[in-house]
């Protein structure tokens, strides 16, 4: 299905319809999304969430050579509810949760290229200091492959052998190992026990190279670096969870994560990032109570004009290094909205 589609896709930029679509969308605002840099071969494990900076130095610069003015995300949301002239195909770039390979290896590429760029910070990772347990531990799985593991001595809950290339016995290990990972007593912190548990899957302190903060978050100090660089930090919830149906639960989380923010000495952060693209369709309605003036969610799209319910589901496009290059001309060209819209996916 792949490679029909970059077919239909090649077919059409030979035929000029990328080009084409670029003209009629030309007034209408883009968002990216990214995540962290690549310090390693975390690209290879995950590549929505890790990128080369190579990569996304090849996006940007062919953004510049066809001709999209990168914007602020205040410049980019105010243009939604404006008449004002718009500058031609309007792109904003976000970055999600706040990795420190984000301002280790990306950072360079967006201040070489001297544009705007969005930080949406997840503050109990920065907060703790500590690698994250979720994407840590699915990277040491990746990288045990299937193998046959026994765990000795770690705990009751993961102790045994295990088939990793059994899906049920992984998801079952998964599951318990993440549990252990995130309770706060114990054997130590959440970097000591994954190199332990890489130990007993074959995968060695080295191989797992935490010391490289490839699965860390900034500091506080390289947070105030790039907001002195131009970079706008801005709310990605404190607990990396949509509570659904939960208002109250979102209104908690929501000022911990703007307090942690506002207590690292920057300015209130006004606009949010759903995590993991999750929403409920009451949420625009606390948003608004809260001050909060967007909200992105991870649905493709371009924006032409958003009301103030609209503004707190603004399509945003998720890039990666498994997006092919015409997948993501096309998408930037308007000629894949275009294509949902056809179909009745818009």
């Amino acid at each position: 299905m792949k490679t029909i589609k970059l077919s239909i896709l090649r077919a059409a930029r030979l035929a000029g319809l990328f080009h084409l679509f670029r003209y009629l969308t030309r007034s209408k605002v883009r968002i990216l999304c990214y995540h962290g840099g690549s310090l390693g071969d975390e690209h290879c494990f995950n590549s929505l969430l890790f990128c080369r900076a190579d990569f996304l130095n090849d996006r940007l610069q062919w953004l510049c050579d066809k001709g999209f003015s990168i914007l602020s995300l205040e410049s980019g949301v105010s243009l939604l509810g404006s008449d004002a002239p718009r500058p031609r195909l309007p792109t904003v770039l976000t970055f999600d949760d706040g990795w420190y390979s984000t301002y280790k290896e990306l950072h360079p590429v967006i201040a070489r290229h001297g544009v705007p760029a969005t930080l949406y910070l997840c503050t109990s990772y920065f907060s703790s200091g500590q690698p994250n347990p979720d994407v840590a531990l699915s990277y040491l799985f990746w990288k045990a492959g299937g193998r046959r593991v026994v765990i000795q001595g770690i705990d009751d809950r993961l102790d045994g052998a295990h088939d990793l290339a059994d899906k049920i016995d992984r998801g079952r290990l998964s599951s318990a190992a993440l549990e252990w990972l995130q309770e706060g007593s114990g054997q130590g912190s959440v970097g000591e026990k994954l190199e332990m548990l890489g130990t007993q899957f074959g995968v060695s302190a080295a191989e797992l190279d935490l010391a490289s903060r490839r699965f860390s978050f900034v500091s506080q100090d390289e947070l105030l670096k790039l907001a002195a660089e131009g970079w706008s930090i801005e709310l990605h919830g404190h607990a990396h969870h949509y509570p659904a149906g939960q208002p109250e639960v979102l209104k908690a989380d929501l000022e911990a994560c703007r307090v942690e923010i506002r207590n690292s000495g920057l300015p209130e952060a006004l606009h949010y990032c759903y995590p993991s693209g999750n929403f409920d369709t009451g949420a625009h309605r606390l948003l608004a109570d809260l001050g909060v003036i967007s909200a992105t969610t991870c649905l493709p799209g371009l924006l032409d004009r958003a009301d103030e319910g609209r503004r707190y589901y603004l399509s945003r496009f998720l890039d990666g290094e498994d997006i092919h290059p015409l997948e993501f001309e096309s998408e930037m060209s308007g000629f894949s909205d275009f294509l949902r819209r056809l179909a009745g996916r818009s």
